[in-house]
Order: C-alpha cells, then structure tokens, then sequence
C-alpha cells in the first residue's frame, strides 16, 4: 500500500438556501515519490460523485454551468456515483486508496466546524497515520449491514 502525505483539502457549498445544498470538496495526496493524486466529491441531497484525477478539478465541480467539464469528468475519471453511500462502503475492497475516500467523505458530511479542525489537524501528515472519524452515512451503513446479518439468524 502507497503512502500518501494530506497535501490540501478543502470543501465548499456550492448552493443551499431553498434549493438543495449542493457540496463540493476535494482532498490531494501525494505518494513519497511521483505525482498526487487528486480526489474529488460533489453531493447533493446525499447523492455523490466522487471522481480521482491527477490534477484538481474543483474549479470544474464548482462551476455548476460547467456541463461539458462535468461530462468528460464521468467519462474518464469517475470513481463512484449513486444515491447514496452504501455501494461505496460494500466495495471498499475495489477502491483505490478507500482511506483517502474515507477521508474526504468524512469531510463533506462534517459539520463546518469540525472538517476545517480537521483538515488543520491533518494538513502535512500521511493518511495512513490519520485516524479518520466514521462520516454518518459510514455509521448508517454498518448498522444496516449488521441488521441484515442479525435477519438472516
């Protein structure tokens, strides 16, 4: 498994008030030799894109009336996308870097207050020495993972 060193991170609302919060974030790692690696979630109304790239595509996923940006983003670097989180945490295992996922999952589900202590806290470490919180949707899943498991009995 790669070492990768938190580089930056950050998160943004992108829309909200009457509409539906539209969030975007992006976190970049860098492996202790060759380029980051870039990963990137836009959320709305708990539904998530997430995609991994080698270089920062927040611009794009902020820029709501960026649609072509957006279309070559899923065509060529789309990592996960549902309506939901749940597939995400059954294929841990399929992901690359799922920590680095985990860690930026964390974030657009944080309270405001709580990501920016966080991403303090963790700018310039390596994510392998990070313990990173269960986000809500993370804790949702392993009750309704262990329930299924508690019916089959």
């Amino acid at each position: 498994m790669k070492k990768f060193k938190i580089e930056n991170a950050k998160i943004e609302q992108i829309s909200g008030g009457p509409d539906i919060g539209i969030f975007v974030g992006e976190v970049e790692l860098k492996p202790k030799s060759g380029k980051s690696v870039f990963l990137s979630i836009t959320e709305a109304d708990g539904c998530p894109m997430m995609f991994k790239t080698d270089h920062s595509v927040f611009d794009v996923l902020s820029d709501m009336g960026d649609e072509d940006g957006i279309v070559e983003l899923q065509d060529n670097n789309l990592l996960y996308e549902s309506d939901g989180y749940a597939e995400l945490f059954e294929n841990r295992d399929e992901i690359e870097c799922f920590e680095g996922v985990r860690y930026l999952v964390y974030l657009v589900r944080a309270s405001w207050d709580n990501m920016e202590a966080f991403i303090k806290a963790t700018k310039g470490k390596y994510l392998d020495e990070v313990e990173v919180p269960k986000a809500d949707v993370e804790k949702d899943w392993e009750e309704d993972d262990k329930s299924i498991f508690k019916s089959d009995k």
